[in-house]
Parts: C-alpha cells; structure tokens; sequence
C-alpha cells in the first residue's frame, strides 16, 4: 500500500458539473491523475465525452452519465451507474452549479420566481439529491469523502439572490450533514472559491470585456492574481484524499485573501 496520502488508486469518484471548463472537469482530471477512476455528470453529452477522452489519454479511466442534478430520479441513477461502472463509490465533488439572472437585472430580477426555482434545483436540490443516494455507497469502504463545492457568496452579499441563498444553504448543511454522517464514516468538507476563471466567470469571446473589469476584480485580491482552476481541484484533491482524514464538516475557502 502506498504511504503517499494523495494516492486515489482503488478508489472512485462521482463528480457533477463536469463537462464544462470549471471546477467539477479539472477536478475530475486531477483525481484521475492520482489513481481514482472517475464518474463524470453534466447535462452536455458533448462535453462530457471530450472530458471522458482526455482522462483516458493521459491513462485514466473514466465514463459518464447525462445527468440533471435538479432531478432526484436522474441523481440516483447517476448513482446507481456508476456503481454499476465501477464496483463502487467513495468520493462525490458536488461541483455542478448555475448563477442565475445577473443581480444587474434589478429588483425584478432579484425576485423573479422561475429563476429562483431553477437555481434552487441546480445548487441546492443537486446537492442534497447527490448526497442522499450516494452516501451510503461512500460509506461501504470507510474511505467517504463528499465535497460540495460552493462560492464566498455563502460568506458576504455577491451574486443573485437565489444564488446566495444556495450557497449560504450549503455552508449551513455542511457541519450538520458532517456531524451526521461522520459515525458512517464519510466525512463532508465544503470547498469555497472566490473568483476562479471558468467557462461561467469568463466565458468565450469576451476577453476584451474581462481586460476591462479585471482591475476591479483584481483590487479586491490581496494575491493579486484570479484564480485558476487547477488551484481548486488540487483543494479537492486534498478534501478527497487521506491527507484530510481527521477533517470533517468544515469550511475550505480558497480566493487569494478576498474574504480577509
């Protein structure tokens, strides 16, 4: 057996949210990269193969399911394959996630009902969905790790109201779900980025737009950079891994100083 903490090898992990240029794809290509064969969601079936090809380019194995995480029938499906696929389940990264209409909108816009709903089922209902039919999977081996991944909009005002309000409800579930679901033996660690470029913050074709803003958003960092993708998958990694196995319930907020 080896003595390195981060060694993923016989493991599996669910990862939603996957298809995109984000969190939940680099995530899964890093836990490939250390041993964990890796089941990936999204709605874009497109996405999902081109993610699905690359880990396995680089020697990983993976494969998929087109999943709405707003759908507790699709969650538990989701589930059910990948054990399925694999033979078992020992990490979930919670990554799939939307904003919303932007706040820019006006008070319409901040109380406008169908958008509430939807975010609602994506960030929120997604998660509790995911969590409830495949915890005791994760509990089988005693190795659980479960990572819901959430925003500092959990922490201060930013973001649409039904944005903020899914991920302040994830702050709120991850020490209660931790607690509960600790004497399973799958701990719940919550990972907070702050301004992370991905396909949602800088989406493509709008380099000339983000030149502008960029000074604004880098004024508010006292690291002086964004973030980059890779700097929450290896967080991820480390919630996922040995290296955390006395962790549990608690808080991880990775955006270059912007909280403080």
């Amino acid at each position: 057996m080896s003595n390195d903490p981060f060694d993923l090898t016989g493991r599996v992990a669910l990862v939603t949210g996957a298809s995109s240029h984000g969190i939940g794809n680099e995530s899964a290509k890093v836990l490939a990269d250390h041993g964990a064969k890796v089941f990936l969601t999204a709605r874009r079936e497109d996405k999902l193969q081109e993610a699905v090809e690359e880990i396995r380019a680089a020697g990983g194995e993976a494969s998929y399911r087109v999943t709405d995480v707003s759908s507790e029938e699709d969650c538990k499906a989701a589930v059910q394959e990948c054990v399925r696929e694999f033979g078992r389940l020992d990490i979930m990264v919670l990554a799939a996630g939307i904003s919303g209409l932007s706040v820019s909108g006006g008070l319409s816009t901040a109380f406008d009902t169908d958008n509430w709903r939807k975010v609602l089922g994506i960030n929120l209902d997604g998660v509790m969905f995911m969590i409830k039919h495949g915890w005791e999977e994760c509990a089988k081996n005693h190795v659980g790790a479960i990572i819901p991944v959430a925003s500092l909009a959990a922490w201060k005002a930013a973001g649409s109201v039904a944005y903020t309000a899914t991920k302040g409800a994830i702050r709120a579930l991850t020490p209660c779900i931790g607690k509960l679901l600790a004497p399973e033996g799958v701990r719940v660690n919550t990972l907070y980025p702050g301004f992370i470029e991905t396909d949602m913050t800088h989406p493509a074709g709008t380099d000339e737009i983000f030149q502008k803003m960029a000074p604004g958003i880098l004024s508010k960092i006292p690291l002086g950079r964004t973030g980059k993708v890779s700097d929450c998958a290896n967080a991820v990694l480390y919630l996922a891994s040995d290296a955390s196995s006395f962790m549990t319930g608690q808080h991880l907020v990775v955006d270059g100083g912007e909280l403080c």
